[in-house]
C-alpha cells in the first residue's frame, strides 16, 4: 500500500489538486457536450486538459473517458444495418490509422503534439462555421470513407481527437439526428477502444492516469445525463455555435502554448 501511495504521489507531482478539480470539471462539461449534441467531447476537453495537465497525459486521460461516455450512448441504440454499411469502410480505416496515431504519440514531443491537438481543433471550428451543410455525394462514398477514416485515427490516435475528419464526414452523410449520434458515437467507440489496447500495449498509460480515468467516471457520466436532458431544452444550433466557438478559443490557446515552447 505504501507503495502504490509513492508511486501515486510521484505520478501526480506535477498536478496539484486544484487543477485536477479543474479536469474533472472539463470532463463533465465535455460529457455534458456529448450528450447534448452527440460529439465534441475529446475536442472540448483534449485542449483544456492540455493546458492543465501535460499533453501526452491529457490525451491517455481523454482517450479513457471517451471509451466511458461512447458505451453510454451507443447502449442507446438508434441505428440501421443499411446505414451500418455505408461505414464499413470508415470504421476499417479508423481502425488502422488509430495504430498508427498511437504509435506517433508514444514519440512525438509534447509541444508538436500541443500544435496537432490545437490545430485540429480549429480545423473542425472552422468546418463546423463555414461549411454546416457539406454533403458526401453518394457515388464518392466508397472512395472517400476509406481514407477519412485513416486520417481520423491517425488524428484521433495520436491526440484523441479524430472529429476533424470523423465527425464531418459523418454529419455529410446526412442521416437523422438518432442515426447521426449512435453511428459517430459507435465510431468513436470503436477509435477510443482500438486507441485504449494500442496505449496500452505500449506501455504509456502510469498509474496517474488510470487513477485520474476511474475518478472521472462519476463526472463524465454525469455530464452525459445532463447533456440528455439539456438536449431537449435548447435550441440545438445555437448549442452547437456554443460548442463551436470553445473549440476553436481552446485550440488557438493550445497552438500558441505549443508554438512557444
Amino acid at each position: 500500500m505504501d507503495g502504490l501511495t509513492a508511486l501515486l504521489t510521484a505520478s501526480f507531482s506535477q498536478l496539484d489538486p486544484f487543477r485536477f478539480g479543474l479536469i474533472l470539471l472539463v470532463i463533465f462539461g465535455g460529457g455534458l457536450v456529448k450528450g447534448a449534441i452527440g460529439f465534441g467531447f475529446p475536442l472540448v476537453t483534449t485542449p483544456l486538459t492540455s493546458a492543465l495537465w501535460d499533453p501526452r497525459h491529457a490525451v491517455l486521460l481523454i482517450t479513457l473517458a471517451s471509451l466511458t461516455n461512447n458505451v453510454g450512448v451507443v447502449a442507446r441504440g438508434g441505428g440501421r444495418s443499411r446505414t451500418f454499411r455505408r461505414i464499413v469502410l470508415l470504421m476499417a480505416g479508423l481502425l488502422f490509422g488509430t495504430v498508427g496515431g498511437a504509435l506517433m504519440l508514444a514519440s512525438a514531443p509534447a509541444s508538436a503534439l500541443s500544435v496537432v491537438v490545437g490545430g485540429a481543433a480549429l480545423t473542425f471550428a472552422g468546418i463546423a462555421t463555414f461549411k454546416p451543410d457539406l454533403a458526401v455525394p453518394p457515388h464518392l462514398e466508397r472512395y472517400l470513407a476509406l481514407p477519412m477514416g485513416v486520417l481520423g485515427g491517425l488524428l484521433g490516435g495520436s491526440t484523441s481527437i479524430s472529429g476533424p475528419f470523423i465527425a464531418s464526414y459523418t454529419h455529410a452523410l446526412k442521416l437523422s439526428k438518432r442515426e447521426f449520434v449512435f453511428f459517430l458515437s459507435l465510431l468513436y467507440l470503436v477509435g477510443a477502444t482500438t486507441q485504449t489496447l494500442s496505449y496500452a500495449t505500449l506501455g504509456l498509460f502510469d498509474a496517474a492516469t488510470v487513477v485520474a480515468g476511474l475518478i472521472s467516471i462519476v463526472p463524465n457520466m454525469f455530464g452525459v445525463w445532463v447533456g440528455f436532458r439539456v438536449q431537449d431544452r435548447i435550441d440545438h444550433e445555437l448549442f452547437r455555435k456554443l460548442v463551436v466557438a470553445v473549440i476553436g478559443v481552446s485550440g488557438a490557446s493550445l497552438v500558441v502554448r505549443g508554438l512557444w515552447r
